[in-house]
């Protein structure tokens, strides 16, 4: 789906040249959770299009992901040839604009701009839990509107991310702000890397939701007896109701109505863990 986060006549489709493996293998239907647009025709002919015509591109991608070089192949076999450059120019905006989340994850100044993240205030979070001298856990923490928001309070920050620009972009943030308690890496909500019992907050945004209930174990899993496990979204104008899910999962919330007409809910869970 589209989120309308960008005006794809502005960007290049060789913005694809800048995709981690991962994505990749989402564009193709071979992500972990979903199946995302390969399912739909729609979708398949405007990508063959931009394979067939920007051979780049097909490199780079069988390079990066060569279990796709098969679903490649099927998609271009039957692109027409000697496509006007308008008509390439459709594909390639129509796919930008199908995902446009992932395109703003390569512009990252162009993500600080998005409304979720340029409206939200520190407030907001820091008024849900104590983070003084505590050990946290930022998940998919994209251009850090949470890290960055604790980094003055906290003893440690630790911020993970699955895009590659992203990091290198919160590395760069950090060093200019001059932050010394802040480490970056690799790492998705499923897969956390850090050992048992290691933070006193675990936090996240717009990141849990494709199995909440692996996601909570692995959330529980690395955080101590007595943290707290927290999501802090953005502002936004969605209309939205209380997380069933969340509820299930034993969280409380806290809810508003945000300065763009959306109805927030934030949640947040005190763990205590079963000693053995």
């Amino acid at each position: 789906m589209s989120y309308n986060w960008i005006k794809p006549e502005l960007f290049s489709i060789n913005t694809l040249l800048l995709m981690d493996t991962w994505i990749i293998e989402y564009f193709f239907g071979l992500g972990k959770t979903s199946i995302g647009h390969y399912g739909n025709n729609e979708y398949k002919y405007h990508l063959g299009i931009i394979l067939e015509y920007y051979p780049a591109i097909k490199w780079y991608f069988i390079q990066k992901c060569p279990k796709i070089e098969n679903r490649i192949d099927e998609l271009i076999k039957n692109v027409p040839e000697n496509l006007s450059n308008d008509i390439i120019r459709k594909s390639e905006l129509f796919f930008l604009d199908a995902q446009d989340s992932f395109v703003v994850y390569i512009y990252p100044k162009i993500m600080e701009e998005l409304d979720y993240i340029k409206h939200w205030k520190t407030e907001t979070l820091t008024s849900m839990v104590d983070f003084k001298n505590k050990i946290v856990l930022d998940i998919g923490s994209g251009t850090g509107r949470l890290a960055f928001s604790v980094a003055n309070i906290a003893k440690e920050i630790y911020a993970i991310d699955p895009v590659e620009r992203l990091r290198e972009y919160l590395r760069q943030k950090r060093d200019n702000l001059g932050i010394k308690n802040m480490k970056i890496s690799d790492g998705t909500i499923e897969e956390i890397p850090f050992l048992d019992n290691s933070f006193d907050i675990v936090m996240s945004g717009h990141v849990m939701g494709d199995d909440y209930d692996k996601e909570m174990d692995e959330m529980t899993r690395v955080i101590k007896n007595g943290g707290f496990i927290l999501t802090c979204i953005g502002e936004d104008d969605c209309k939205r109701e209380l997380n069933k899910d969340m509820v299930r999962l034993g969280f409380e919330h806290i809810y508003y109505k945000s300065i763009l007409g959306g109805d927030i809910y934030n949640y947040y869970k005190k763990i205590q863990k079963t000693c053995t």
